[in-house]
């Protein structure tokens, strides 16, 4: 019994080793619909402090699609990211208040290479997440030969580079988002609920298909509410980000309509 005892003892301790030496590796998990930190912390046996560390999350939310790092260290992470190319493009790792507009532009190629070479439907991305950048030409700074995303449509008022929305507002957040994807859009739209017939005098296009990057529009509430169409999802859902729905002014929430609901809103191209 002595023997049988030591020998499952010495096991235990060899799984233990191995157990602990795969913790120290680094693990990229892309995060599926429906997942938490917390329902990803259990799949892997680790805390949530943990993860939002290793990821420099200073929040509880993570997004569809977004890849984040399970075990491993910042630094080594960052070297392996941005060294690791065999095919002439190079990797970005996305900082918080990027866009794809300013990513392609900092490396010279236009906002649908990069979604294109990342498989990506829609213009949301995400701090910490890792591009391919194809063909890139930038060296960080220079963007003068950069390819501007195109715009679905300018209308026939010129579009502001002053957002004169109030701070903070859904409209303020959606003038901002357009800007940042190269589709900017008129400053003097006035409230929501006057959003789809001034963009339809302007030229836009304004119907009930969403598309990533259209403006979704509806008459809730006194004045009515807009958001930013980050992606449409493959069962017809669409992720949309927004501004003082669910959370204060200046905060950005984002939130998935069903595609059971999202032929009931108005959108703007």
């Amino acid at each position: 019994m002595k023997k049988l005892a030591f020998a499952v003892t010495a096991a235990s301790g060899a799984a233990a080793f191995i157990a602990n030496h795969e913790a120290d590796a680094s693990t990229q998990h892309t995060v599926k619909s429906g997942e938490s930190l917390w329902t990803i912390s259990q799949q892997y046996g680790v805390s949530v402090d943990e993860i939002k560390q290793s990821n420099d999350i200073n929040n509880n939310m993570v997004f569809p699609g977004q890849v984040i790092e399970i075990g491993g260290s910042n630094s080594s992470q960052g070297h392996s990211a941005s060294s690791n190319n065999a095919s002439g493009g190079s990797t970005h790792t996305v900082q918080a208040g990027e866009s794809l507009n300013i990513i392609a532009n900092q490396y010279g190629v236009s906002a649908e290479e990069i979604m294109s070479a990342n498989n990506l439907n829609g213009y949301l991305i995400h701090p910490n997440q890792t591009l391919t950048i194809p063909g890139a030409t930038g060296t960080g700074g220079s963007g003068g030969t950069a390819t501007e995303t195109p715009q679905t449509n300018t209308g026939n008022s010129s579009a502001s580079d002053a957002n004169l929305y109030d701070w903070g507002q859904c409209t303020w957040h959606v003038f901002n988002r357009r800007a940042e994807t190269g589709q900017p859009i008129s400053t003097y739209w006035w409230n929501a609920d006057h959003w789809a017939n001034n963009a339809a005098s302007d030229g836009y296009t304004v119907n009930n298909a969403p598309t990533a990057g259209s403006i979704m529009q509806n008459y809730e509430g006194p004045v009515g509410h807009v958001a930013y169409v980050e992606r449409v999802n493959p069962d017809g859902s669409i992720l949309i980000s927004e501004m003082n729905y669910n959370t204060p002014p200046g905060t950005v929430d984002y939130r998935t309509i069903p595609a059971s609901q999202a032929s009931s809103y108005n959108y703007i191209h």
